[in-house]
């Protein structure tokens, strides 16, 4: 398991809340940001890091196309 870190950001930049959960790899992690995009709704994107590393960000845009 690896530990990443999710952050919420919302339209105006600011980061009002954070996650931190362990995943087995990249997709679980992938898996975690849409969760809180659909619990979030006022989060634009999510930016999910594993440790001092950003892996890649998640969009809310891409939870209505899933």
């Amino acid at each position: 398991m690896q530990v990443f870190t999710f952050f919420c950001v919302e339209s105006d930049g600011s980061v009002p809340r954070f996650d931190v959960t362990p995943c087995a790899d990249d997709a679980a992690a992938r898996v975690r940001a849409f969760e809180l995009l659909d619990m979030h709704h006022r989060c634009d994107f999510v930016e999910v890091w594993r440790g001092a590393q950003r892996v890649f960000d998640v969009f809310a845009q891409q939870v209505a196309a899933a």
